[in-house]
C-alpha cells in the first residue's frame, strides 16, 4: 500500500497502473471516505478514521491470506497502530545510506526554484544533518511505542537482496520466497514515493542509483561529523558486518 498521508489525494496514479479514483482497491476507500467526511487531515480522527477505512477494504478485497504492508515513510500514525489491540504491527526501518541519501535530496532541491535560506536544503551537510537527526527521532519513537521493528539498510538490500530477505522473512515469521521472484508481478497500490513504481521495466528489478559514487561533496561533513558516519556505519551496515 501507499502512504496514507496521500489518501485524499485522486490524481495520483497508483503502482497497479490506474489512477487513484479508478483503483480496484483505492477507489473504495476513496469513496467511503469522502462519503464518512474523512477528508481533512487537520481534524484528530483523521488517521484513526482514514486507517480504519484502509484496513477494512483490503480484508474485503483480500481476506485473511495476505497482510498489508504500509511503505509510508513517516511516522505519525505509529501511535495509531502501537495502541491497537487487535493489529500485530511489526515495523522495518528502512535507511539509506547518508552519503546516498544527501546527494538524492541535494539534487532534488537545486532542481527546484528556492530562494533564500531554503537554498540550504541545496547543501549535502544539511541534508547530512537531517538524516541523522530525522533517522535519531525515528528509531526513538519506536523504542518509546515498544514496537517490534527490524533495521534494514537499503544498500545490504539493494546489493545482497536475498541474505537480507532472508532475515526479513525471519523477523515477520513469513515463508520465504526465491529472492529472484519477477517483482513485477507482485500485488501492490503504491500512491506515492519511488519513482520507479509506475514503471513496468525499471520495477521488475531491484536497482540502485549509484550517481554518488562520482560524487566528493559529502566529503568534508563526513570527516568534520564523525558520529554522523559512526551511526551510519552501524545501522545500515549493521547486518553485513
Amino acid at each position: 500500500m501507499g502512504p496514507t498521508y496521500w489518501l485524499n489525494k485522486q490524481a495520483h496514479l497508483c503502482s497497479c497502473g490506474a489512477p487513484a479514483d479508478k483503483c480496484e482497491f483505492w477507489q473504495p476507500v476513496l469513496s467511503k471516505m469522502r462519503s464518512l467526511d474523512i477528508v481533512n487531515p487537520a481534524k484528530p480522527n483523521y488517521y484513526p478514521d482514514a486507517y480504519a477505512t484502509v484496513l477494512s477494504q483490503f480484508s474485503k478485497l483480500y481476506g485473511n491470506n495476505y497482510q498489508p504492508i504500509d511503505t509510508s515513510k513517516g511516522v505519525k500514525h505509529l501511535t495509531l497502530l502501537a495502541g491497537s489491540e487487535t493489529i500485530d504491527v511489526r515495523a522495518l526501518f528502512l535507511i539509506r545510506d547518508v552519503r546516498s541519501y544527501a546527494s538524492s535530496q541535494a539534487r532534488l532541491a537545486r532542481s527546484q526554484p528556492r530562494k533564500g535560506l531554503k537554498k540550504v536544503k541545496g547543501h549535502y551537510w544539511y541534508q547530512m544533518m537531517r538524516w541523522l537527526s530525522d533517522n535519531k527521532k525515528r528509531e526513538s519513537l519506536l523504542n518509546q511505542l515498544a514496537l517490534p521493528f527490524e533495521v534494514v539498510g537499503y544498500e545490504p538490500f539493494c546489493f545482497n537482496p536475498s541474505e537480507t530477505l532472508d532475515n526479513v522473512y525471519d523477523f515477520l515469521a513469513l515463508s520465504k520466497t526465491p529472492p529472484n521472484e519477477n517483482l513485477g508481478k507482485s500485488t501492490h497500490h503504491v500512491l506515492f514515493g519511488n519513482p520507479m513504481r509506475n514503471c513496468e521495466t525499471r520495477k521488475a528489478e531491484i536497482r540502485y542509483d549509484d550517481r554518488w559514487f562520482s560524487e566528493t561533496n559529502y566529503m568534508l561533513a563526513a570527516a568534520l561529523i564523525p558520529t554522523l558516519m559512526q551511526y551510519n556505519q552501524a545501522r545500515v551496515y549493521a547486518s553485513s558486518q
